[in-house]
């Protein structure tokens, strides 16, 4: 039996070059479509980081807003206190009770930190396009480890003062005024309504006490200034944040 077997026409060069073509075209637009697919990916991604940073940053003016208005009373108190101090009587001394005690106590700005953190956890911060948002967020989260660093400080200097104040004040004392344990600085504590002796009435234990107090005004001084700085660069920050990505407020 005769087998016939089908000739094949080699291909003329215009159809190697139109597959050639066609191949390239198609990888090419393949490339282009996954890049299309991974920045709009990314950019979704960046939208919800900046979403909660957006959230933290309310958080932290809302804390900063507080922070302000106890600081302000308790500057006074503290300003009370250190006028006492300075010129004591000991025949009156329940507003020493009273203003010692309640200047023991702090009261921190605590930064809200879930939008910040999975930006620097996810490498978020090489998804935002615009070099100054990056600059703004780095400036803000920067004075915010300086405020940090300032209450770190009133630690210290508050453990130095309560030491100084147990040679000073009746335990029992201060145990009667502590009657309202949630409520915020002076709110917790009750003025007593005699005028309780000192444990020591020494010049060098008053001065001592007064320095003490000095240093815990001066740092509260620095840190209300500091809160008012940062609540401005958060306000600032938001502003920015709202305008270029489009937040609903």
């Amino acid at each position: 039996m005769e087998v016939h077997h089908h000739s094949h026409h080699p291909k003329k060069w215009k159809e190697y070059i139109t597959e050639f073509l066609m191949l390239f075209l198609a990888v090419t637009l393949g490339f282009f479509a996954e890049n299309l697919r991974e920045h709009y990916v990314e950019k979704e991604r960046e939208e919800k980081f900046i979403q909660i940073v957006h959230e933290d940053l309310l958080n932290d003016i809302n804390s900063l807003h507080k922070i302000d208005s106890l600081y302000i009373i308790r500057i006074a108190k503290e300003d009370s206190l250190i006028n006492i101090l300075s010129n004591p009587d000991f025949n009156k001394t329940n507003d020493l009770y009273y203003l010692a005690r309640v200047n023991s106590v702090r009261n921190f700005f605590h930064h809200s930190t879930n939008g910040f953190q999975q930006l620097k956890n996810a490498g978020g911060l090489r998804l935002i396009e615009d070099i100054d948002i990056i600059k703004r967020i780095q400036a803000y989260e920067n004075s915010v480890d300086e405020i940090d660093e300032l209450q770190k400080l009133t630690e210290d200097l508050l453990m130095n003062y309560r030491e100084k104040m147990a040679t000073m004040f009746r335990g029992d004392i201060f145990k009667q005024m502590y009657t309202n344990p949630k409520g915020v600085q002076s709110d917790k504590f009750s003025r007593p309504t005699t005028n309780p002796n000192l444990m020591s009435t020494n010049k060098a234990d008053i001065n001592e006490l007064l320095i003490k107090a000095l240093y815990v005004h001066n740092n509260t001084i620095n840190i209300l200034e500091k809160s008012r700085k940062i609540n401005i660069e958060a306000i600032d920050l938001d502003k920015v944040l709202i305008k270029q990505y489009h937040i609903n407020k």
